[in-house]
């Protein structure tokens, strides 16, 4: 223990990358600062998943509308697909609408 209330580190430790000022002491205000950026890390991570999955999902209701209109699908069998299609095109615009919801809400709580 050093008299900052840091921890110094040994040579090549697994902690040197908590050194950010390089001063070769782990201080609580330097753990805490990666405490932060890890969380930040790991928020924009799921952030970015969530926005793929809300791109995907947008895409599939493309995709999905444009194969049933295709010549070589057959009208008994979109009459057959109306059913599973509805619950389809209702959970992939959940899927999009709660993800645009969250991100507007989320941008609103910040100011």
């Amino acid at each position: 223990m050093t008299a900052q209330g840091g921890k110094s580190l040994e040579p090549d430790s697994l902690y040197e990358g908590y050194d950010v000022d390089g001063d070769g002491v782990v201080s609580d205000d330097e753990l805490a600062t990666v405490k932060a950026i890890h969380e930040t890390e790991v928020a924009e991570e799921k952030a970015e998943a969530q926005r793929h999955m809300a791109w995907l999902a947008m895409g599939s209701i493309i995709v999905f509308t444009v194969m049933l209109f295709l010549p070589f699908v057959p009208d008994a069998r979109v009459k057959l697909l109306g059913d599973l299609s509805s619950l389809f095109y209702v959970a992939m615009a959940g899927v999009v609408g709660a993800y645009m919801g969250m991100t507007a809400y989320m941008a609103n709580g910040k100011k």
